[in-house]
């Protein structure tokens, strides 16, 4: 019997987004061949990834651990700053929009793990589902997916799907082939469509994603939603709706009190209630530690503070109406400026 294993992280930045990780092997599995990690970066923004490796113990461990590598080194080079260089040899700064940036980081994990695969014969063929959900510095959400590792959003008791599997019984649902029931225990439910670093190439399917104060958004690998219904999901998140660290416990557990066939992984990120998306600085500053989530090993990415249960506060910032201090004294001066030309203008 193999022993079970299981993490556990927290990053509780004070004033801002919570987010609690969890990775279980579950009862069936020896490996655990999921793979998360919780990424904050100094200027507030923040990414959360989830990703289900594929292709036996060692590819598929290996092919979610690498592409959260990859996604984490394209978070650490800060989506928003991209340069390019002009003819006259000049440099120039161009916002790269978060959707494209977090499809395109999705496409260098691809890169790399099919890369991998190619140079090593006991890798061929490996390949891993990813969700990711990036929050950047201005507040905005965007989420990303390939395969059918999920992500939903918890509003007002209601649970949203954010992410439509890309699997071989979902297309059947889609296209009506199949109903719901049917889905539920279709014998290629299984299969999926779009991975991870199997082709030279892939398919990113990327959304905006609106938040408001209160907001839980869930990211998950299918061993949760495989197994247990978005209905149960619902039921066990609005139950639990002011402790994210049971709610997490909570869904990893019903899982496995369901058989636990698979390595189940849940993140949540928790929106406080007051925070307006876009209207106000989500953190400036912060300090934190980290945490290996076992089999589901994070991304050693420097510059990023990660997530952890052991992680001390983050010190935070908000900005008001007229941001940091340097920027209200840039108004100071120009109002001194403006009447300095009023008294001069009456003057003449």
């Amino acid at each position: 019997m193999a022993e079970r294993m299981s993490s556990h992280a927290q990053d509780d930045p004070n004033d801002g987004p919570l987010v609690v990780s969890r990775s279980d092997v579950g009862r069936v599995r020896v490996v655990n061949e999921d793979s998360c990690g919780s990424y904050l970066r100094e200027d507030g923004a923040r990414l959360l990834v989830v990703a289900d490796g594929m292709g036996g113990h060692r590819g598929g461990a290996t092919a979610s651990r690498e592409a959260l590598a990859a996604i984490a080194a394209s978070f650490e080079e800060r989506f928003e700053a991209r340069f390019e260089e002009r003819p006259d040899a000049s440099a120039t700064s161009t916002a790269l929009d978060p959707a494209e940036a977090l499809r395109q980081s999705i496409e260098r994990a691809n890169a790399g793990v099919f890369a991998m695969s190619q140079e090593d014969p006991g890798l061929a063929g490996m390949g891993t589902t990813v969700v990711a959900f990036l929050l950047d510095a201005t507040g905005r959400g965007t989420v990303a997916h390939v395969g059918d590792s999920r992500a939903y959003r918890l509003r007002g008791g209601r649970l949203e799907a954010l992410t439509t599997d890309h699997s071989v019984v979902a297309e059947m649902l889609r296209r009506g082939v199949l109903t719901a029931e049917e889905a539920a225990y279709h014998p290629r439910r299984n299969e999926i469509l779009r991975s991870v670093g199997v082709l030279e190439e892939v398919d990113v399917e990327v959304a905006p994603v609106e938040l408001a104060g209160g907001d839980w958004i869930l990211l998950c690998s299918d061993g949760l939603c495989g197994i247990v219904s978005d209905a149960e999901i619902e039921e066990v998140l609005v139950h639990s709706a002011s402790d994210a660290n049971a709610a997490v416990d909570a869904l990893v557990e019903l899982a496995n009190d369901c058989g636990g066939p698979d390595n189940v992984t849940v993140q949540l990120l928790v929106v406080p209630n007051g925070w307006k998306s876009g209207g106000r600085g989500i953190g400036n500053r912060g300090a934190g530690g980290s945490s290996d989530l076992g089999a589901a090993a994070q991304a050693d990415a420097a510059g990023i503070v990660r997530a952890s249960s052991a992680a001390g506060a983050n010190t935070r910032t908000a900005s008001g109406p007229l941001g940091s201090r340097g920027s209200a004294l840039m108004l100071a001066k120009l109002a001194l400026l403006a009447v300095a030309a009023y008294w001069l203008w009456r003057s003449l």
